[in-house]
């Protein structure tokens, strides 16, 4: 398996990987009869993990880190979204620092301190999304027995405890009341025909509570509104900063139908008519000004934000989180009066409002000039 001579004033180590390479090592030596001791035990070592299949090369051990980590890069199986965001991270953060480092050399005390240095410039999600791309392509190497796992008893930054209360959901009239104010009655903008674009969205938000990326993801064949049903999941848009991706199926992998009240129905179809009114049954139902995809920061900063002032809520803070919150909750609520038999009809659905007590939709969407 493994042999020793002596050649030129020194001893060559030979053998051959299981891959069927062979191998020299050169020890120097002046006896010709007898290999150094270094090399004796060295050859024992060798045939010894090739015996118990563990032996591991040395350029494997020493290895750079971008280069697993473009290995392990290749194999991922995710989203484009997904992808994009892990790819700016590791740009950013990632491999100026460990990009050089042997992977054989990468201890856990190593870490800790880069966790350290991260958690200083980002915040606890950010660190451990980081922390997940180092993790990978060790993880990846130590599976394969080329080094052993550094990734061990890490102390990463702890999340934020996130507390929902009632204020994380909104009552029928405060969404009534945000709906209209959508509608900015300023001078510069009260004549626009776009004015009141994202009321229908905002609406539908707050009674079926779609994720963000299906509502914008919502076509014209997804909605019936004589059947009063609609789907969501088919299309998917996921966005990142100004990136767009689309997909088919939700992040569950599927699509769901779901029925529609009627204001609701009435809300998109008015939304259609006058905003999409030549729109193909493939083309979106929500899109922005220049008929693209709707951001959700742009919209989120210019639409809903001011809405939220010009109502007044006490201050609290309003996101498309709030109106799935809202949703959700009425859900619970409706699913809770259908066992006991005291469910309103469909087209009469209320709103859970913050003291649980039912309370019906005073209007319907307010149509713009």
């Amino acid at each position: 398996m493994a042999s020793l001579r002596y050649r030129a004033h020194g001893w060559d180590l030979r053998y051959r990987e299981r891959d069927g390479r062979e191998r020299t090592e050169r020890f120097a030596g002046t006896s010709t009869r007898r290999p150094p001791q270094e090399a004796l035990e060295r050859k024992a070592e060798i045939e010894s993990q090739l015996y118990r299949g563990t032996y591991i090369a040395r350029e494997d051990r020493e290895m750079p880190f971008k280069v697993c980590y473009e290995r392990w890069w290749a194999s991922r199986q995710v989203s484009e979204t997904r992808r994009h965001t892990d790819a700016q991270r590791a740009k950013k953060h990632v491999l100026p620092h460990w990009g050089e480092w042997p992977i054989g050399a990468i201890r856990p005390s190593d870490i800790d301190d880069w966790i350290a240095l991260l958690s200083v410039k980002l915040g606890p999600y950010s660190v451990r999304a980081c922390y997940g791309l180092l993790r990978g392509p060790l993880r990846r190497a130590a599976r394969d027995r080329v080094i052993t796992d550094p990734c061990i008893d890490i102390r990463l930054p702890k999340m934020p405890d996130i507390t929902k209360t009632f204020d994380d959901v909104l009552a029928a009239d405060e969404v009534d009341r945000l709906v209209a104010a959508m509608h900015d009655d300023q001078p510069d903008y009260a004549r626009l025909r776009t004015n009141h674009r994202y009321e229908a969205l905002v609406f539908m938000g707050a009674w079926l509570g779609p994720r963000w990326n299906e509502a914008i993801g919502l076509r014209i064949c997804d909605f019936n509104p004589l059947r009063r049903e609609i789907t969501f999941g088919r299309l998917v848009v996921n966005q990142n900063g100004s990136q767009t991706f689309t997909k088919v199926g939700s992040k569950t992998g599927d699509w769901r139908t779901i029925p529609v009240p009627q204001p609701v129905t009435e809300a998109l179809t008015a939304h259609i008519a006058r905003y999409r009114p030549a729109a193909d049954r493939n083309d979106l139902i929500f899109t922005n000004a220049r008929d693209g995809h709707i951001l959700r920061g742009n919209s989120t900063r210019d639409a809903l934000a001011p809405a939220v002032k010009r109502v007044d809520l006490h201050g609290r803070r309003v996101t498309w989180l709030t109106l799935r919150h809202t949703a959700a909750l009425a859900d619970v609520r409706r699913r809770h009066d259908s066992l006991r038999g005291t469910a309103p009809p469909r087209s009469q659905e209320p709103h859970l409002d913050r003291k649980g007590v039912h309370a019906p939709h005073a209007g319907t969407l307010r149509r713009g000039p």
